[in-house]
């Protein structure tokens, strides 16, 4: 779960105390007596690298739409209420900063600054060259320590207790950041560049996967597809039928949306199946932006020759992103988040769910089934860590979700 401190400056302030005691603490008390003159150069230089990505980190913007935006047809039209100015796919309002945020990813509070599309490169620089600092120190302590323990028999006096100190006192903070960095790089790197996601867009698809059969969902779905179509969604098939049979198998056939009333306007799609599609799993939904590993990290970092440079940034403006070839073939071709991030068509839950004997032998059916975040809206739900959107930095009331629509093509 994201940090929320209560002095934002301290997120600034406890990073510097980290670096600078780790960098500058083993360089005096350790270092200097074991490494050579060249070798302290190229490391105060690597420490220097690390402080400018640092400042880089902090004070580039992640960029915001500019006045008076208008979105295009196909996509979603989001009012923010504080900007007073449409969002542009994939742009959220933070909290903190108090701007809405091209490819909002997450609010940090380590830089004070959100992590968004103009200032995402220098955000993993920072992260990478953590991981490059911190590993040379562990590896440069631990070698002092093994070089204690083949000294252990030599008098006390031979040993130099100040270096000692400070070989015990760095090397557990040390490995502490560089764990905590490098699980943070790893969701990132595999967020952006395997998946094309942000942290925000990550959590859309677990709160979608976790209400895929859920009526209050497709109901919404069913509306913005005519909104945006213009008439009634067809009935969904799944491209991956062994997956779905694997799901369904142990189910009861006789689902409890078949029977719930439709609302006015819809009947004509749903008169020969259910509210749910029962053919369709959340595999089934393309998300939009995942261009393959390769242009995925074109788009989030800009090209190769441009990484090690600190003053450039992603190639895109951020107001507008490529979609990928499989939205030719997507049975929604509705925009991201396909409910639009919320649903205006609310259903009454059953307090006690009919479960038959066939449910207790799908245990991952009917944990699906009794899992009350089904019926939780948006503002409410919460991923498997108890992450919510404000975890992240996104201001909700900002949003204007009662006006949000679609514009026709």
């Amino acid at each position: 779960m994201a940090v929320q401190l209560k002095w934002p400056m301290l997120g600034i302030v406890i990073p510097c105390a980290l670096i600078s005691l780790l960098a500058y603490g083993a360089h005096f008390f350790v270092f200097r007596g074991h490494m050579s003159l060249n070798e302290q150069i190229w490391y105060e230089i690597s420490i220097t690298m690390l402080w400018i990505s640092y400042v880089l980190a902090i004070v580039v913007k992640p960029g915001s739409p500019p006045r008076n935006f208008s979105p295009k047809a196909g996509e979603w039209r989001r009012w923010c209420k504080k900007c007073q100015n449409y969002k542009p796919e994939r742009c959220h309002h933070c909290k903190t900063c108090g701007i809405c945020v091209l490819k909002m990813d997450h609010h940090c509070p380590w830089t004070n600054n959100c992590v968004g599309h103009r200032n995402f490169p220098h955000f993993i620089r920072f992260l990478v060259l953590v991981l490059c600092n911190t590993a040379f120190v562990m590896i440069k302590l631990c070698e002092r320590v093994g070089q204690y323990y083949e000294d252990r028999n030599l008098p006390s006096y031979l040993v130099d207790k100040t270096e000692m100190f400070f070989v015990i006192l760095l090397l557990p903070i040390d490995i502490f950041v560089l764990l905590t960095v490098f699980i943070l790089f790893i969701r990132c790197i595999t967020n952006f560049i395997f998946k094309g996601m942000t942290q925000i867009e990550i959590w859309e698809m677990e709160r979608i996967e976790s209400q895929i059969y859920t009526e209050r969902l497709w109901l919404q779905i069913r509306k913005n597809y005519e909104s945006l179509h213009g008439k009634p969604m067809p009935q969904l098939s799944s491209w991956n039928r062994t997956a779905r049979f694997y799901e369904t198998e142990a189910s009861d056939p006789d689902s409890d949306a078949a029977s719930a009333s439709e609302p006015t306007g819809n009947s004509a799609a749903t008169e020969s199946h259910s509210i749910v599609p029962q053919d369709f799993t959340v595999d089934d939904i393309v998300f939009p932006y995942d261009l393959g590993i390769w242009q995925n990290t074109v788009a989030s970092c800009g090209y190769p020759w441009s990484w090690f440079l600190p003053w450039c940034g992603p190639p895109s403006s951020g107001i507008h992103y490529k979609k990928n070839e499989y939205m030719d073939d997507d049975e929604l071709s509705l925009p991201w988040p396909p409910d639009g991030g919320h649903q205006e068509a609310l259903l009454t839950p059953r307090e006690d769910p009919d479960i038959s004997a066939a449910d207790l032998r799908n245990l991952a059916d009917l944990r699906r089934r009794l899992d009350p975040r089904q019926h939780m809206s948006r503002a409410e739900w919460t991923n498997d860590l108890g992450e919510s959107l404000d975890d992240f930095g996104v201001d909700l009331d900002a949003e204007d979700t009662e006006h949000d629509h679609l514009i026709a093509k």
